[in-house]
C-alpha cells in the first residue's frame, strides 16, 4: 500500500493503490481544500480547481486529468487533488489549495460588496424611472 506524506501537515497515511489524493486527504484528516472553498467546491468532480496542489515524484501518480489541463496546461507540476490516483509512495503540498482559499475568500468578499451596490444602482434606477413616467412610487 502506497504512503501518502503531506508535508504541511507533517502527516502520513497508507492507502490502496489507485485512491485519488483527495480521499486519501479526507481520510487523514487533512484539507486539500483553504479558506472558502471548504464549502465551495465541486466534490471531487475536477470542475472547481480549488485542491491544487503539487506532488513529488509525479511518476506516483495517475497521468493529468482532460480537466486539469484545460487548467494548468499539458505536463504541469499543479494537480488537483481530486483528479490524482495515487499508484506510489507520494510527499503532497497543500501550500497551493490554501492560497487559493485566501485569493477566492477575498474574490467573495469583493463580489458581495459589488452585489449590494448593484441592488442598490438598481432600485435607484427603478424609482427614477417611475418617477419619470409620473408614477412616483412613494
Amino acid at each position: 500500500m502506497p504512503t501518502v506524506t503531506f508535508q504541511n501537515e507533517n502527516v502520513k497515511v497508507d492507502v490502496p493503490e489507485g485512491t485519488s489524493l483527495r480521499k486519501a486527504a479526507q481520510q487523514a484528516g487533512v484539507s486539500v481544500y483553504g479558506g472558502v472553498n471548504k464549502l465551495l467546491n465541486c466534490r471531487g468532480f475536477g470542475l472547481c480547481g480549488s485542491d491544487k496542489v503539487t506532488i513529488t515524484p509525479d511518476t506516483c501518480v495517475s497521468k493529468q486529468s482532460f480537466f486539469e489541463k484545460l487548467q494548468f496546461g499539458a505536463g504541469s507540476k499543479t494537480r488537483l487533488a481530486c483528479q490524482a490516483k495515487i499508484t506510489g509512495d507520494v510527499t503532497v503540498n497543500t501550500a497551493l489549495a490554501m492560497e487559493y482559499g485566501v485569493e477566492m475568500q477575498e474574490n467573495l468578499k469583493f463580489v458581495a460588496l459589488a452585489g449590494v451596490f448593484g441592488i442598490l444602482t438598481l432600485g435607484a434606477v427603478v424609482f427614477m424611472v417611475f418617477e419619470m413616467v409620473g408614477n412616483p412610487l412613494f
